[in-house]
């Protein structure tokens, strides 16, 4: 079954109601704190945060609830042209350029619609569990809205580069929006309407599977509203509720990026660690680092790099526990298949790094202090994690390479998904650039 791409007359911000842009764009709803909810929500009366995160009140019933706002409000902001439609049907390009470690990094990829496809089809793969709570939310949402109002993002392998260069010259253009956002980069965007043009992305695209890279709940929450509607509507095979916007980046594309999300124990108290740490010695390769005298950041950018470094057959973790030692823990390949459950896993799936901590390695030392009752919490930024344990917020630290690009994508056309926190797609997109309606 074909990937099938479809432009659209999306709804963007007018920019001579909102010049700003940057004022009214906000990260996605599931990455914003309590604290920068009540200050987006503060900024402007026109920001997303109203229609994706609205207020709350005591007051609120099924009938009036902070997702019936948002599609009153989204309506009112149509008819006082707060947004515009397009004038025809597009493809969007866009560019996003960021800095991660020190390294300045363009990512590039276009938005569209996309056909939904149940992931039986093959043609669209997740690599992530969802969970029920944050689905509900969001079908009151698009229900309410009758829109989508962000993007998925996907991934799809052209190693040929094909697309790249048929847009090579439209980058070459000045961009339609071209936004300062974040404080880290700059987001362009380009609308491409001439049919030819189209074409020639749909046939590209056609035999191109995709691999959701960040917006699983919003993937299968597209889904429950497609069928739905398709209760009501039987004959509508062609109607919008039948796709989803998605924005599609080539995983070989330099600025597609992804972090490592880190492991923190809480509630893991052990007085000898390096002692806890000898009962996995006959499978786990035991190596230490001393701080010396380097400062506690010098320390952590010493120890990611010496990750980042690994070029074995194995999964590595940096694992700390306190004072000025910490360690290294290697589990070899072999080790891995034999030890990482469930048995019937692939030996690629067993393989990943966060498959092996979370189905090896923390049993096992779990199973070596009986008294700890340990929960596991996530870290992104490295400066969080070894402080976290000095802070006293946690009692382990575990630092993680990322996962390989090419090793979820293998993992996910293989049909199975990852452990969570398993990919931190890097930086996130933005919500604000485009709304995709469903009335057309």
């Amino acid at each position: 079954m074909p990937t099938t791409i479809v432009p659209f007359a999306g709804w963007r911000y007018n920019p001579q109601q909102v010049p700003a842009l940057d004022r009214v764009m906000t990260p996605p709803y599931d990455v914003i704190s309590p604290e920068e909810r009540a200050a987006y929500l503060a900024s402007d009366p026109h920001s997303m945060i109203h229609l994706i995160l609205g207020a709350e009140s005591a007051s609120d019933t099924p009938d009036h609830n902070r997702f019936t706002r948002a599609g009153t409000d989204l309506q009112k902001w149509k008819r006082d042209g707060i947004l515009q439609r397009e004038a025809a049907p597009a493809i969007y390009l866009y560019q996003q350029d960021f800095v991660v470690h020190g390294q300045s990094l363009t990512r590039s990829g276009f938005i569209s619609r996309v056909r939904l496809e149940d992931y039986e089809a093959g043609v669209i793969f997740p690599h992530e569990t969802t969970f029920a709570g944050p689905k509900a939310d969001l079908l009151q949402l698009w229900q309410a809205c009758q829109a989508n109002l962000s993007q998925i993002f996907s991934v799809y392998l052209d190693p040929a580069r094909k697309l790249e260069t048929l847009f090579e010259p439209i980058y070459a253009q000045p961009a339609q929006v071209d936004v300062a956002h974040w404080g880290e980069g700059r987001h362009r965007l380009w609308v491409l309407t001439e049919p030819d043009m189209i074409g020639r992305v749909q046939a590209a695209m056609r035999d191109q599977p995709l691999v959701i890279a960040d917006g699983h709940h919003r993937y299968e929450t597209g889904l429950a509203l497609r069928d739905v509607m398709r209760q009501a509507n039987p004959d509508g095979e062609q109607a919008p509720y039948e796709h989803i916007m998605m924005y599609c980046a080539n995983i070989y594309d330099a600025g597609v990026v992804a972090l490592p999300t880190h492991r923190l124990l809480q509630n893991f108290p052990v007085r000898d660690f390096f002692a806890l740490l000898q009962g996995l010695s006959d499978w786990v390769e035991i190596d230490t680092d001393d701080r010396g005298s380097q400062s506690m950041e010098q320390w952590q950018q010493k120890l990611a790099a010496r990750l980042d470094a690994y070029a074995g057959t194995g999964s590595p973790f940096v694992v700390y526990a306190g004072g000025d030692r910490c360690y290294m823990l290697t589990v070899p390949a072999v080790a891995a298949r034999d030890r990482v459950t469930p048995v019937e896993a692939s030996d690629a799936w067993k393989q990943l790094d966060v498959s092996v901590l979370h189905h090896a390695v923390l049993p096992a030392l779990e199973a070596l202090a009986p008294d700890a009752a340990s929960t596991v919490v996530y870290a992104r930024a490295e400066d969080e994690v070894l402080e976290a344990v000095l802070h006293q917020t946690c009692d382990v630290a575990i630092m993680m390479r990322p996962t390989p690009l090419e090793q979820m994508v293998q993992v996910a056309m293989g049909g199975e998904r990852m452990p969570q926190k398993s990919t931190y797609f890097y930086p996130k997109l933005p919500t604000g650039l485009m709304i995709n309606g469903f009335d057309a």
